[in-house]
């Protein structure tokens, strides 16, 4: 991985990056920064809260955070297939208190996975500012619907889910012989006392173990153009702080040769290790190398 003293930076950096993998994508509410962004964005969020148990009218409306609103008044989020993304809805009473301790019902139409607010966070209902935040993961192309509701409130958010192909980026190599990142995102995680906690599906816990080949796109975790420790995700990294697919959706890999630094696709191969407890990432590969 690092080697030499000169390199003690870039291995803090790096460690850092696989804690805020493990933690920003699982608690994203229980960050200060990321909460005060929340609150600044909610209506009259400096009120004083009132408990869902005396609020008799209450609005929920999503927090203009990622998405937009279209010609129709809908609220939108563009999502890449398979990427992973937070949306925010808040919850308020007509004369614009929030709503604390509400615990909304979250549904989903189309092929897009949702995650509820109790598998990212520790944050299982609506926080002070009257705001509670959930994830979807992008399915196949197309626009899925998801609603949210309290009592008689209720609000509709849509997911336009757009592919690689339709964003101009070359596709990944999959079929016979190939582990299906599909497969692996059907894992269910939850970020519990500093770990990832997974509840693996089978067909991934049966290969565990195994020499497996996988196409995916590097984001690099050290300095230098040849990489001996990097993720592969299942599309091109647009953040550096934001992991695609979120952490079923992206492998850890251990490259003792190392593999060159590369913006296209690449295809590996190793030794696949899924685990139900980890402090870095759900899945790794082990004495990687290109595949022929």
């Amino acid at each position: 991985m690092f080697h030499g003293q000169g390199n003690s930076a870039a291995r803090a950096v790096a460690a850092t990056i696989v804690a805020i993998m493990a933690m920003a994508i699982t608690q994203p509410l229980e960050a200060e920064e990321a909460e005060d962004e929340l609150a600044a964005a909610a209506p009259d969020a400096a009120d004083r809260p009132i408990a869902a148990a005396d609020a008799k009218d209450v609005r929920i409306s999503p927090v203009p955070e990622i998405g937009y609103f279209d010609e129709q008044g809908r609220y939108v989020v563009d999502l890449m297939q398979q990427d992973y993304t937070y949306i925010a809805v808040s919850l308020e009473t007509p004369d614009g208190r929030p709503v604390e301790d509400a615990e909304p019902k979250f549904t989903i139409k189309g092929t897009s996975q949702l995650l509820e607010p109790d598998e990212i966070s520790m944050q299982a209902t609506t926080n002070q500012y009257g705001i509670i935040e959930f994830a979807v993961v992008g399915g196949e192309m197309g626009l899925d619907s998801i609603v949210v509701e309290y009592g008689e409130a209720r609000t509709e958010i849509l997911v336009n889910v757009i592919s690689l192909e339709a964003n101009a980026y070359p596709t990944l190599a999959e079929g016979e012989g190939f582990l299906s990142w599909s497969d692996l995102m059907q894992a269910r995680v939850r970020y519990e006392d500093m770990k990832l906690i997974a509840e693996l599906p089978q067909a991934v816990t049966a290969i565990s173990g195994e020499t497996v080949k996988i196409s995916g796109f590097m984001m690099p975790l050290e300095t230098g153009m040849k990489q001996n420790w990097f993720l592969l995700t299942t599309h091109p990294p647009g953040c550096f702080f934001h992991v695609p697919g979120g952490p079923s959706g992206a492998i850890e890999v251990f490259a003792e040769e190392g593999i060159r630094v590369s913006w296209d696709p690449i295809v590996v191969e190793g030794r696949f290790e899924a685990l139900e407890e980890s402090e870095s990432a759900v899945y790794q590969l082990h004495d990687a190398r290109l595949a022929n």
